[in-house]
């Protein structure tokens, strides 16, 4: 995890400075400042009508009962695209068009649902949620493993001898069931 901050703050941006300096030596600077502008405002723009876009397919597989996972992927690939395309730069440019951009963005698509499927066969994808029912609430962790794949994951907790202390606060135990 050390690495990769190490990557986004210390080399991405060393990158995107040497590449200002450099197109901008050659196609001069204010040229390049209108560069930086203009894909702001463009990817800005995108972003938005590509997420509104994404948000009624959402809703529309909702309203049908189905489950809108690779929209919801998609809408978190334009909001990570939109971002980087406010980031002034080239490299980030590049990548936030694709991950905005229709086509590109599908072609990624598949290749993110390969690695999450591959993190779930391996055991390394959580799933965390947060229960406000009647017993109080809390988060709750779930890791997907290849023989639990199947089942809820709030059946791995059990509780034992829960306890009212005062209000909302209950005092419980509890086993991991394996």
């Amino acid at each position: 995890m050390f690495g990769i901050l190490v990557f986004l703050f210390t080399v991405v941006p060393a990158v995107e400075i040497f590449l200002l300096f450099k197109i901008g030596g050659q196609i001069g600077g204010f040229n390049t400042f209108l560069i930086v502008i203009l894909t702001g405002i463009v990817g800005a723009s995108l972003a938005k009508t590509q997420g509104l876009s994404i948000l009624l397919k959402i809703q529309e597989k909702t309203n049908q009962g189905e489950l809108p996972g690779d929209q919801i992927i998609q809408g978190l690939m334009v909001f990570a695209g939109g971002l980087l395309l406010l980031t002034p730069g080239f490299a980030t440019d590049i990548l936030g068009f694709s991950l905005v951009m229709p086509g590109t963005r599908h072609l990624l698509l598949i290749w993110v649902r390969k690695m999450v499927e591959k993190a779930m066969v391996n055991g390394n994808f959580q799933f965390k949620t947060f229960n406000a029912g009647s017993r109080g609430g809390g988060f709750y962790s779930y890791t997907s493993t290849s023989s639990h794949s199947q089942h809820n994951p709030f059946e791995e907790f059990s509780t034992k001898g829960d306890t009212q202390i005062e209000g909302d606060t209950i005092e419980a135990e509890y086993t991991v069931k394996k």
